[in-house]
């Protein structure tokens, strides 16, 4: 739980100096790199965790990683994270940071779990009648899963809309108890 609050008050920091410089979704996608950096590469972690280096050092050493790759303010907001010793929280702040630019933005974020593949139109009339359903702009991110033998699943936050076949079957079966 505490690392829900320290994500959301930085994450709100962050968000506001992101709007005052005109870049929310840029700091937003650079944020998510170093999130992902630190997820994945042990060494970066342990290095970034280790209260035997020195922040200074450790602010050095990110600006050498991500002076090519990152705007200046993301790596002024990166070492002052290292000052407060809360880059260890980049993903709570990463995560909240979206929360607060969907909300802000009127998004949200849903998935649609298909059998197969789906076309492009198929997906944009999808975001056409979600986004019309609910009123905001959506973020769709799709999966395959050939159990649902056809039809689609779509989930926003703890809703489900199951269109699928397997439903349909079940559902068949339940009613004539085959």
């Amino acid at each position: 739980m505490r690392e829900t609050t320290v994500g959301n008050r930085y994450a709100l920091a962050i968000y506001e100096i992101a709007v005052q410089n005109n870049q929310p979704e840029e700091v937003y996608r650079e944020l998510k790199v170093v999130m992902e950096i630190f997820e994945t590469d042990k060494d970066f972690k342990n290095f970034i965790d280790n209260p035997l280096i020195k922040n200074d050092d450790k602010k050095k050493f990110v600006e050498n990683i991500f002076s090519k790759m990152l705007s200046e303010e993301t790596i002024s907001l990166l070492q002052y994270l290292i000052d407060k010793s809360r880059l260890v929280n980049i993903k709570e702040i990463v995560t909240e940071y979206l929360k607060l630019y969907y909300e802000k933005n009127q998004i949200i974020e849903a998935e649609a779990i298909f059998a197969s593949k789906p076309s492009d139109i198929q997906l944009q009339n999808l975001i056409a009648k979600l986004k019309l359903k609910e009123n905001k702009e959506i973020k769709l991110k799709t999966k395959l899963d050939k159990s649902i033998i056809g039809g689609v699943i779509v989930k926003i936050g703890d809703r489900i809309i199951d269109a699928s076949i397997k439903r349909e079957i079940d559902s068949f079966r339940r009613n004539f108890k085959i």
